[in-house]
């Protein structure tokens, strides 16, 4: 196998991933709670790297592509302050629960929430979001809400529920569902903040960064470009072979 040509096609399909990545952060600039991809490739780049300066590179797999790893930045967006009873900014690693019409939940940290017509505490998108003991209920009759350092939730004078922030043990491993949630997977089961401390009246931004992902863009246009150029080296080294060989025969 020509290794210049399998490690070039590697690493653009690599830049392809990382490409969607860049696209998909720039689209989710303005989304509350966002929290950006990141493409992980050293691998792939490192062989490119190589094989640009003429070093030798060992094929370890025959066959395997080398694949680009997304995971999640979990580094914490800004938090505006909305004046909204029912915004609710999470500090620190913990996710919103919220659940789903068929049952299944799914976790956020968009705390962008209003009542419901049952005044239940929902998503914009009428989801529920589950305190500590399901979904959280406040008085019709009204009142100020109130949220305190662990999370308790009052409504005038009367306590209506509490919080619940859950975290992770592999929290960049989080995986988008529709309806803009997370899902965590069988491996990465969810657990409850004992304390959930919580910016009330505020939501927290994207930490998406546009002027890094533009610096991003640059990168990648870059590395392809090289890249390219060992594939077309490679191909045009292997049609030269393939002339001789023809010739001898």
């Amino acid at each position: 196998m020509n290794v210049g040509m399998y490690k070039g096609a590697a690493a653009l399909a690599a830049y392809e991933r990382w490409q969607d990545t860049i696209t998909q952060n720039l689209a989710s600039v303005t989304v509350n709670g966002y929290r950006r991809n990141e493409t992980s490739f050293s691998g792939v780049i490192a062989d490119v790297t190589q094989l640009k300066a003429g070093d030798k590179v060992t094929q370890t797999a025959k066959g395997v592509m080398p694949e680009a790893k997304r995971t999640l930045n979990m580094t914490p967006g800004s938090y505006t302050y909305t004046g909204v009873d029912t915004n609710f900014a999470a500090e620190g690693e913990g996710f919103f629960r919220i659940r789903k019409p068929d049952g299944s939940v799914g976790y956020t940290r968009n705390g962008d929430f209003r009542l419901n017509q049952d005044y239940n505490l929902v998503t914009q998108d009428g989801l529920l979001v589950e305190g500590d003991n399901g979904p959280i209920t406040f008085r019709q009759e009204g009142g100020i809400i109130y949220v305190n350092g662990e999370g308790l939730l009052s409504q005038g004078q009367q306590q209506v529920g509490k919080m619940a922030l859950f975290q992770f043990a592999k929290p960049g491993e989080l995986h988008r569902i529709p309806g803009g949630l997370m899902s965590p997977g069988d491996d990465n089961p969810a657990t409850a903040v004992e304390r959930p401390s919580l910016i009330h009246k505020s939501i927290e931004a994207s930490n998406v960064k546009p002027t890094e992902e533009m610096v991003n863009l640059i990168t990648l246009g870059r590395a392809y470009d090289s890249a390219k150029k060992i594939l077309d080296v490679s191909d045009d080294i292997a049609g030269k072979a393939i002339q001789y060989l023809g010739g001898q025969s």
